[in-house]
């Protein structure tokens, strides 16, 4: 994946029921020199305190402040 493949929320939201990649931190990278932070997802929702926000796949962790996204 690369930065430019993605959208932010700010500028435009995916379509509804669509597969998503979403990161909180676009310029994040694991040791091999490849995105982290990314999850796929269906789900987003907008929240007051927390911006936009996913769950994990288990759907116990409240993932925050997602920032970017791409169709996956």
């Amino acid at each position: 994946m690369k930065i430019g493949e993605f959208r932010s929320f700010k500028d435009e939201l995916p379509g509804e029921h669509k597969w998503i990649i979403v990161t909180n931190n676009i310029k994040a990278v694991d040791a091999h020199g490849e995105m982290s932070h990314v999850w796929l997802t269906a789900f987003f929702a907008r929240s007051e305190r927390f911006g936009f926000i996913t769950f994990d796949a288990a759907d116990d962790c409240k993932i925050i402040n997602l920032t970017h996204w791409k169709y996956a």
